[in-house]
């Protein structure tokens, strides 16, 4: 009895002077519940490069837990080829169980090369939250098929690749580059402005996805264009007793503007027009020889320097 007194007395004491008084806490409360040991998981995803979702399938293959939810990150809003999927898998702990460690050593992964990345215990040990990296994703099949002229209008077009955010795609004439790359997001391309002479004209085409990630050039067949085929496609000349005019494959043609005609350029006036001599447009002078065509990077008859854009050089 006196022992107990003491014990009461001091604690009085304690709690009169504002002292911290610690409490002796339940370190039995974690020897109420067994563990529950090693997670086994096991993770299959039908994830593909292209794709803007897609599910990763977790298996639960240990007991003493289940799964609540698997949660799949995708920042972009796509998936693209070397992608590695993040994967955030929340589990709960059995009645009677809680999560005795965490940590690397405290799961079994398997499956799509997954890797650990990081986990968290929480509310007592009851919840568990895993992260997990799975393997990059394959490029996907960027291939393209069915390469094909329209030979009407000079129109390059393929088969849609549904993985392909968008095309690249270019002219040769007699295997030789003819212009620039162009990128288009549609299966087909305009070439009929860039088909102005004859030859044997083919188109090389690739697709890329939204990461960037390229498939193979494909080329098309040929096609051979002749002196009459570049009508259609280029326009032609046309002459009366007044001039020179260059008719479009429309039937329109260029008025009081410059027109690019098998690599030379030729100025047309107010009346649509050929014309020839100085040239003044924009501020600048420019000069055509008799036939219509600027000269660029010489001198002109009457003894005047022009550069390379065929501007004259004061």
């Amino acid at each position: 009895m006196r022992k107990k007194r003491w014990l009461m007395w001091i604690l009085a004491a304690a709690m009169a002077a504002g002292m911290a008084v610690p409490a002796y806490a339940d370190d039995d409360d974690d020897e109420d519940l067994e563990p529950v040991g090693e997670i086994v998981l096991s993770f299959s995803s039908d994830i593909e490069a292209g794709d803007e979702g897609g599910d990763v399938d977790v298996t639960l293959e240990s007991s003493n837990c289940s799964i609540e939810e698997v949660e799949v990150t995708n920042d972009k809003g796509w998936w693209s080829g070397g992608d590695e999927p993040k994967v955030k898998v929340t589990l709960n702990a059995d009645d009677g169980y809680y999560f005795d460690k965490g940590g690397r050593s405290a799961f079994d992964l398997s499956g799509e090369d997954v890797k650990y990345k990081s986990s968290t215990r929480k509310e007592d040990k009851e919840v568990m939250v895993l992260t997990v990296i799975l393997g990059e994703l394959d490029e996907g099949d960027l291939d393209i098929g069915e390469l094909d002229w329209n030979e009407e209008y000079g129109i390059a077009q393929w088969e849609e690749n549904y993985q392909a955010a968008s095309y690249r795609v270019r002219l040769y004439r007699n295997d030789v580059a003819v212009g620039s790359v162009h990128t288009t997001t549609q299966t087909s391309w305009d070439f009929s402005d860039q088909i102005d002479r004859t030859g044997s004209y083919s188109f090389r085409v690739r697709a890329f996805d939204r990461g960037d990630n390229a498939g193979d050039w494909e080329e098309s067949s040929e096609m051979d264009v002749t002196e009459e085929d570049l009508v259609r496609f280029v326009g032609t000349w046309r002459s009366n007793a007044a001039g020179w005019w260059y008719e479009n494959p429309d039937g329109s043609y260029p008025v009081n503007d410059w027109k690019e005609v098998q690599g030379k350029w030729y100025f047309f006036g107010a009346d649509g027009y050929m014309k020839t001599g100085w040239i003044d447009w924009n501020g600048k002078q420019y000069y055509c020889d008799p036939s219509g065509a600027m000269l660029a990077n010489t001198t002109t008859p009457d003894g005047i320097q022009v550069g390379a854009d065929g501007a004259r050089i004061h």
